[in-house]
């Protein structure tokens, strides 16, 4: 069991620890999936005491996905005017591991709105500020995502890596007036503060981003000194990405 520290107080000892016991519980993982959801346990079970939602996201192929992210994608598609817009590549940012505070939060297929989200059009992927400027970041190709929206700080951690912070979710708003979280009545009925995104992308474009919505204000010095755990994550799951075990046989 993780020490359940709050991050603002997290140590450079502490990031050392929770790195290697993210390395050893995914050696075993046969998937991706698999993977992303022990990935996300560990450190929930580790940061409770400042966790409200941690969930982790990567993009997988529209042709690649299963049956019911592939539906829940063109049904989005549809209802955002966006269908003629999906092609078989078409990058799909996929929710593939997710805990949190409630019942419903501990299973991905639960997500009624953030399973599977589709990288099409500017004014789609505008709908989705938080993905936009993350994945955008990260190197998707997304030449419409702003690049320096006011109070959101994105901080190169080398090449692969990449550190999102939103210091408090409850005032933060993007450049032309979305909110950064959408979801007002989800940030002040969990009381969600710093909101914290940690990207990397793999060799061959898959790119994955780990989303903490913490209910305490976080220093963004103590955000970066996170970035460790997602380097042993990625080497933890770089052979099945690089294979293509993407969810479970």
């Amino acid at each position: 069991m993780g020490s359940m520290s709050r991050i603002a107080s997290y140590s450079v000892e502490d990031v050392t620890a929770l790195r290697s016991r993210v390395e050893e519980e995914l050696k075993e993982c046969g998937s991706f999936q698999q993977a992303c959801q022990g990935f996300i346990d560990v450190l929930y079970e580790d940061l409770l005491a400042s966790a409200v939602l941690f969930r982790v996201f990567a993009t997988v192929e529209l042709e690649k996905l299963p049956a019911k992210e592939t539906d829940f994608v063109l049904g989005l598609a549809r209802t955002r005017g966006v269908g003629s817009e999906l092609q078989p590549k078409t990058p799909v940012v996929t929710l593939l591991g997710s805990r949190g505070k409630r019942p419903q939060w501990n299973h991905r297929l639960r997500s009624e709105r953030h399973l599977a989200l589709p990288l099409t059009s500017a004014s789609f992927i505008k709908t989705i500020p938080m993905v936009s400027r993350l994945m955008g970041d990260m190197g998707t190709g997304l030449e419409w995502v702003q690049k320096q929206e006011k109070h959101m700080i994105v901080t190169s951690m080398g090449q692969m890596a990449r550190v999102l912070y939103v210091k408090d979710a409850l005032e933060t708003r993007t450049r032309d007036g979305f909110d950064v979280i959408p979801d007002r009545n989800f940030v002040t009925e969990n009381r969600v503060r710093t909101v914290i995104g940690l990207g990397g992308a793999y060799l061959n474009g898959t790119i994955v981003a780990v989303v903490l919505f913490t209910n305490e204000l976080v220093p963004q010095d103590r955000v970066e000194k996170l970035m460790p755990v997602m380097h042993g994550f990625k080497i933890a799951t770089m052979k099945a990405v690089m294979q293509g075990s993407i969810f479970p046989a």
